[in-house]
């Protein structure tokens, strides 16, 4: 059997593969998240890089962890790990122009048995009286730190009984010496440090009764499971809503720790992860997220890769039996998509995921540019103010797909009145006519209605793209007399709707052969496109397996999903015809939207 230390030295990774926020760590080929400033070559312990960290109260949190937190199994001084130390400066990190966190929420996600529970229990202890809050700083321009007066802490989860759990560890953590001059009084719900009256509590799934609590902090366990059905994430909301509130001079946070969790559950860490990556993607990051996975491209199948990736997942847990973990990740009642979260800290398909994720995302090719005239299919999804309205375009040539516009309403208040940018999509779908050869486009309406003129909301504009582009459209969406050039209508009241769902559905099986299978699908990468094919699930019908949200009322958009199945489609029918060959009109620069 191969040795469970030898871990493989990867090169420079796919680009389409490696998610936004994530790079590989040099040394193990394991997948991390966690933001570390300065030369990623040079070694992390190099003086120039720590050098360019944040001031932070991370070294003196973390001191005196170490100095007061036991082990809550043998009872040996606390010890964080590598990671741990450099995940705590990084959360307790300061802008110094505003004496604000840096990071406005955090969450640590990690396989089973990495000492989540400890590390978040030793949180809770600091929160609870350690020197979380900032009171100055010292000639060498780092903050110095002092316990809050009056800290509430909350601990929950999914349950009491889980929560509680994360108490019983924590309450393990305090040595003798803090109890003693803390006077600490520990219970099965609450920890009070009765001097100050500080101490950390369980939260209730009771809205009504939690609503209100002034949290000084709250760490949320197995968030995972935290679910709307389990009443987790009410739980949840209600924690957030209360450290919103928090006073500057507090300064209140979330800290989540979690197991991976699983694509489509919509639990609350499925929900962090997107707000995560969208952050990201704004360039703007205000959640600290801290991962550390196996690297995907692995093939679990074999025992190398396995051994391979549970060596990275727990390269940061020295304590963890590799050899028993691997016995269970081998279980045959274990499948291999628990595996992959439970063992191996990464996102693994659901049961019924229309697509790979991670196949789908190692098709992307950001490089690829669709030119000025090149020929092109367009699929457009309309939407009044619910779901997303998107615009994807398929090169005639190759297949490759791009992302043209993605909309969709705000959140918060903002979008209490929103409704779809009839203009701007207009705008949008006119300038790709001008820069591009469009051989084909659908348009799918939606049913929805004008509030003034009661007419389906964006019919007018569909019938003006019909008035302005029949005749540039060699191949018409809705074909025949009395046809229509753009209408592809799939709503099965209207006519022809049979044949066109089923040229949708064959479509979209071919594009799921095509990325889990062939793996030659190409696309753009784009960030929304990515999301929505990640959200589809697999929907059967009487042609075959078609795709859609994962229920009617789910806020998991599938949208862009949709248009790059339809915008294939189109390709498809327009290469069919012999009005269309795959020659370029002319050359330029890529359309910008």
């Amino acid at each position: 059997m191969a040795d469970v230390t030898t871990i493989p030295r990867l090169a420079v990774p796919d680009t389409g593969l490696l998610l936004p926020g994530y790079t590989i760590d040099p040394e193990t080929g394991a997948w991390e998240t966690l933001p570390w400033p300065g030369d990623p070559t040079l070694p992390k312990t190099d003086p120039a890089r720590l050098a360019l960290l944040p001031p932070s109260l991370g070294p003196q949190i973390i001191r005196w962890m170490e100095f007061w937190l036991i082990n809550h199994q043998t009872g040996e001084p606390f010890r964080p790990t590598m990671r741990q130390k450099r995940f705590f400066h990084m959360k307790y990190a300061i802008d110094p122009d505003t004496n604000r966190w840096l990071f406005r929420s955090s969450v640590v996600r990690g396989a089973k048995g990495t000492g989540k529970d400890p590390m978040g229990a030793a949180e809770g202890l600091a929160e609870m009286c350690g020197p979380v809050r900032l009171v100055g700083w010292n000639e060498e321009g780092q903050p110095i730190g002092a316990p809050r007066r009056f800290a509430k802490v909350g601990f929950a989860a999914n349950s009491l009984e889980q929560a509680g759990e994360m108490l019983e560890v924590a309450n393990a953590m305090i040595s003798p010496q803090l109890k003693a001059k803390l006077n600490i009084d520990t219970g099965v719900t609450r920890t009070i440090v009765p001097a100050s009256g500080s101490k950390i509590e369980l939260l209730t799934a009771s809205e009504s009764t939690g609503e209100g609590k002034p949290n000084t902090a709250v760490i949320l366990n197995e968030t995972h499971h935290m679910t709307e059905s389990s009443g987790g994430k009410k739980v949840a909301r209600v924690a957030k809503r209360n450290v919103a509130k928090s006073p500057a001079a507090i300064q209140a946070r979330i800290s989540e720790y979690t197991n991976a969790h699983e694509q489509g559950s919509e639990s609350w860490a499925e929900d962090s992860f997107t707000e995560w990556q969208e952050q990201v993607a704004r360039g703007r990051v205000t959640m600290l997220y801290d991962s550390v996975e196996a690297d995907p491209r692995l093939n679990i199948a074999y025992e190398d890769d396995l051994r391979a990736g549970l060596a990275q997942a727990y390269k940061d847990a020295p304590w963890a039996d590799l050899e028993t973990i691997f016995e269970e990740a081998t279980d045959s009642r274990i499948s291999p998509a628990e595996t992959i979260r439970y063992f191996l800290n990464g996102l693994a398909a659901a049961e019924e995921a229309w697509v790979d994720p991670g196949k789908f995302d190692a098709c992307a090719r950001p490089d690829l540019v669709v030119t000025e005239g090149e020929k092109i299919a367009m699929f457009l999804d309309c939407s009044k103010s619910t779901d997303a309205t998107t615009l994807s375009a398929c090169r005639l040539s190759d297949g490759h797909v791009i992302s043209l516009g993605g909309w969709r309403r705000p959140k918060g208040a903002s979008g209490d009145d929103w409704l779809a940018p009839r203009g701007v999509v207009d705008a949008v779908v006119r300038e790709a006519f001008e820069f591009y050869k469009v051989v084909w486009f659908g348009v799918d309406p939606s049913p929805a209605t004008d509030d003034e003129t009661e007419a389906l909301y964006w019919r007018p504009t569909i019938d003006e793209w019909h008035r302005d582009f029949q005749k540039r459209l060699p191949v018409w969406a809705t074909p025949g007399a009395g046809g229509h050039s753009v209408l592809f209508d799939m709503r099965m009241s209207q006519s022809g709707a049979v044949r066109r769902n089923q040229l949708f559905t064959e479509a979209a099986m071919q594009t799921a052969i095509d990325i889990d299978e062939e793996g030659t699908l190409t696309h753009d990468g784009d960030a929304m496109l990515r999301s929505h094919v990640h959200n589809a699930r697999r929907r059967p019908n009487q042609w075959g397996v078609s795709l859609g949200k994962i229920n009617r009322s789910s806020n998991k958009l599938v949208d862009y999903a949709v248009t790059m199945v339809g915008a294939r489609m189109g390709r498809q029918i327009a290469l069919r015809s012999p009005k269309v060959t795959t020659g370029r009109k002319s050359k330029g620069a890529r359309l910008l939207n």
